[in-house]
This record gives C-alpha cells, structure tokens and sequence, in this order.
C-alpha cells in the first residue's frame, strides 16, 4: 500500500491553525484504554448545529510513527447532534471468541454509537494502546492525505515507551504515573477546541497530558454518552454550571444507580444533605474533577449536594432529585 510521509515539520508547520476559534469544530472528548479489546475514543461537538461525521476520519500513529497509512484510519459515518458526544467503540461483539479477539464489555459496548476495526489485519485503527497518538481529521486532501487536522491526542512522531506521563518530558522515562495506558482520559471542561498543532522539536515534544485531560482508572465507562463543556454540555444547565463551577448529571437520577459531580477545580469532599439538613452522606475527592457517587444507600427523594474543592473556592449547593 502506497504510504505518505507525513513529517513532523508538516505536524508543527502545516497543520497549523493560527485563527482556530472557540466551540467551533469537534474534538475528542474520552479516551479509552481498557484491558484487552475495552477501546474507545469518544467525538464531542461544541457547536449549535448537528455536524455529518462522514467528512471526518480518526487516524491512529502507532508506536511514534509519522508516517500517514490509509490502512490505520476509519472514516465515520452518522451525524452528531449541537452539544452531544458520539462514542466510537472497538468492533469486538461477538463474546463466543477469545485469545486477541476477546469481547468488548458489556458495559462499553452499550455505550457505543459506532463499532470501527472489527479486524486488526485489514483495519488496525483502534487498537490503540498507551504509546499511540491519535488524531481526528477531515477528509480531505491535505497533509499527504492525512486530511486538515481538527484533534491530536499525544504526539504524532514520539514513541513515549510504556505510556505518556504526568512528569515532564512526559515519556516513560521521564517517572510519574501512567496517563494513557491502561486509563481513561477525560478533556478538561474548560477545553473549547482541539490541538490542530504540535508544539516541540521532532522526537521531544514534551506533549504534557495533563493540561488538557484527566485520567480515571482502567475501565471507566461512566462518563461516556455525554460531556462537561465551556461551550455547553449534553443534558446540563450550562448556565448554572457558570455560575457554581459544579454541575451534577444525571439529575434526576434513578434510585440504586449513579450520579456525577463535575467541577471547574480538584474536587475535596462531596457531602450530599437531606431536605432538613441532616448529612447523608460525604464522599472524599481523589484528585480529579469530577466524581462518582453511588446511590444504592440512599433513599428516593431530594437532597442538596454541597461540593467543596481543593483550592477553597466557594460553591452553592445543588439539589439532587432521586427517582
């Protein structure tokens, strides 16, 4: 198959957008590096208008390549609704399989709005692993047929070894914990656009993951379906999410199932109140943003959720409805 040099030059030179604006083009959203076959990528739209995904595609550079191969990239296909997020999921259903087709999750595959890469001969796409970067392109002709650069998760031409990481030059060898392997990766709310470029020089691009994503634990489905933005989120007050830094989604929620707390800051302590003012219960923060709270012990009925974060910011509590 005849391949495109894609150089970093292009990467840092060509792909560039200057004027890129705000909540104006889709982005990836989630990212998932489950065990085996669990892999994902989720597509966020910012915009007020539903945008046609057949005119974008997902390329995977595998293993610090910079080279464009048609045969690792999928064109999408579908439309994707003004504020909503459209879950790509690796195509492995069939659970009568094992060995390296092993079965995507239940849980992951229920959260799918597409399966891409049923076979890793013919279409390797998304079988990526902690070392790959990613991108969403158009299709078009751009860039040796690599198609004008909307996202890039990682750095195209740098093979960070095991995982990119959370200490600077964030390669494996650099220490510090794992942020892409063996993770789910979460776009910050306050992210409004993708990275249509590369900052660094060839080979240490420094890329720090960290600025723009939060990780969760390996298997990690819960936040897929939806997404906490500055340009407005699916099913979410953005308004009040302003206004309070912390929104709380589903709300209502079903009884025995679970509610999320997302915040502008690293969350302390969630502590959930009843109607009189009796503490129901505190959940501890554990570094991130946002977190999950389990309702199986709590009754059906209203409570306010008072969130307190690491750097002492303020908040007004949010009622909770439990169905």
């Amino acid at each position: 198959m005849k391949r495109t040099l894609l150089t970093i030059v292009l990467a840092l030179m060509g792909i560039s957008q200057l004027h890129a604006q705000d909540c104006a083009n889709l982005f990836f959203s989630e990212y998932v590096e489950g065990s085996n076959n669990n892999k994902a990528l989720a597509i966020y739209n910012p915009t007020n208008q539903a945008i046609d995904l057949s005119t974008y595609k997902i390329i995977r550079w595998s293993n610090g390549n910079a080279t464009y191969d048609p045969a690792y990239s999928v064109t999408l296909s579908g439309t994707i609704a003004p504020k909503d997020e459209f879950v790509v999921v690796l195509d492995k259903q069939d659970c009568s399989l094992t060995g390296q087709d092993t079965c995507v999750f239940q849980a992951l595959r229920d959260k799918a709005d597409a399966f891409v890469s049923p076979n890793y001969t013919t279409n390797p796409c998304l079988y990526h692993n902690g070392d790959d970067a990613l991108s969403l392109n158009r299709t078009d002709a751009a860039n040796g047929g690599a198609g004008t650069f909307v996202d890039i998760f990682g750095f195209i031409g740098e093979d960070p070894g095991t995982s990119w990481t959370d200490v600077f030059p964030y390669t494996t060898s650099a220490g510090g914990a794992y942020w892409t392997i063996d993770q789910t990766c979460i776009r910050k709310p306050s992210i409004k656009q993708g990275r249509t470029a590369q900052t660094g020089s060839p080979l240490t691009g420094a890329w720090n993951p960290t600025a723009e994503w939060d990780t969760l634990p390996r298997n990690t489905f819960d936040h897929l379906g939806y997404h906490v933005c500055d340009c407005g989120s699916t099913g979410i007050n953005q308004a009040s999410v302003k206004q309070q830094s912390v929104s709380v989604f589903p709300n209502p929620a079903a009884a025995n199932g679970k509610t999320f707390v997302f915040a502008s800051s690293t969350i302390q302590t969630v502590e959930i109140y009843s109607i009189s003012g009796q503490l129901v219960q505190t959940i501890a923060g554990d570094g991130y943003t946002q977190i999950t709270i389990d309702l199986n012990n709590i009754p059906r009925g209203t409570y306010m959720v008072q969130t307190n974060l690491s750097n002492g910011e303020a908040t007004l509590p949010n009622k909770l409805v439990i169905k």
